[in-house]
């Protein structure tokens, strides 16, 4: 084996740089697949408190209230 890789010095590399490759494949297939399997949701469900039409703004601070904690 030694005399094959003494002739052929390259092929270390060649074949180290093959496997980072098929890693990299793999690794990108692999979140790709799960990615599909769990798809992220579109939109907030109804019930959700960013979908709350009800929602009272925040109060802006005056000058009597700057600092101050606001109470629910």
């Amino acid at each position: 084996m030694s005399q094959f890789l003494s002739d052929h010095p390259m092929l270390v590399f060649a074949l180290e740089a093959g496997a980072a490759l098929f890693l990299l494949v793999f690794i990108v297939v692999w979140t790709m697949g799960t990615a599909k399997k769990n798809p992220r949701p579109t939109r907030a469900p109804d019930d959700h408190p960013s979908r709350n039409a009800g929602a009272r703004p925040a109060a802006e601070p005056t000058e009597g209230n700057k600092g101050e904690a606001r109470e629910p």
